[in-house]
């Protein structure tokens, strides 16, 4: 969807120096953009890359208003404003309301909600509005997932889960496994202890692929508000990771 200038300026706020009819298609990386693209500038150590550019706009720090030439945005933070204007630009897909005739649903959903190819979703699961569940994901018994949130293909979700709204949770990631507790006897033998809890997930939270949140053995694993949590991340059970905490690999 292509916006002018003074367009993304009334949604996402910022000033316009130059020409606000100028019209830009996407986002682009500064040595990359061409005609209809809008670039960022980060901070002054770019302004030698922006200035050979060939972008129709930029999006620059106050430090950088005259140091460049050409229609620009002027924002405190660049790279949080090229986030934002992204989001317009690649805007998530609407749900398309429907079962799919091989999923298998033992729950009622909402009518707004799309449910995939090849998905099981158990008695007792409460979906909110507009609810994604990707083909082959399984939703266990008692869990509960908030409106907007939208699960990609191949997720599976143990019974009595919380997820909260708005989530984006990736293909393969695994919530409310069993976590690894275990007791010895005498003969060294491994006697397994019940994992009870549950997992919580508050909103807004983006879970990558393949990551594994365990149940909690007697409490719950909570997953705070606003989180963000990497491809292939173990969250052991009991955890408590706090609001809007991001967690990566290298």
């Amino acid at each position: 969807m292509p916006f002018r200038l003074d367009e993304l300026v009334a949604r996402l706020g910022g000033e316009i120096e130059g020409d606000g009819s100028v019209v830009v298609h996407r986002i682009a990386a500064l040595d990359d953009a061409g005609e209809g693209d809008l670039a960022f500038v980060a901070s002054r150590k770019y302004l030698a890359r922006a200035s050979s550019s060939r972008a129709s706009a930029l999006i620059v720090p106050p430090q950088a208003r005259d140091a460049v030439a050409g229609p620009r945005i002027v924002t405190d933070d660049p790279y949080l404003y090229f986030a934002r204007a992204a989001q317009l630009f690649s805007p998530l897909p609407a749900p398309e309301p429907g079962v799919h005739r091989s999923a298998s649903v033992l729950s009622t959903v909402p009518v707004s909600a799309q449910i995939d190819a090849g998905v099981t979703i158990e008695q007792g699961v409460v979906l909110g509005d507009d609810v994604i569940i990707g083909a082959g994901c399984h939703i266990g018994r008692g869990s509960r997932i908030g409106s907007g949130t939208r699960l990609a293909p191949r997720v599976t979700v143990y019974p009595d889960c919380l997820i909260g709204a708005r989530c984006i949770i990736h293909s393969g990631a695994v919530i409310g496994s069993d976590g690894f507790g275990f007791a010895r006897t005498a003969d060294r033998q491994w006697v397994k202890i019940p994992q009870v809890g549950r997992v919580c997930i508050g909103d807004d939270v983006e879970i990558g692929a393949n990551t594994t949140i365990d149940r909690g053995a007697l409490g719950d694993t909570v997953i705070g508000d606003g989180c963000k949590l990497d491809n292939q991340i173990q969250i052991a059970h009991n955890v408590h990771i706090g609001k809007h905490t991001a967690m990566a690999g290298s």
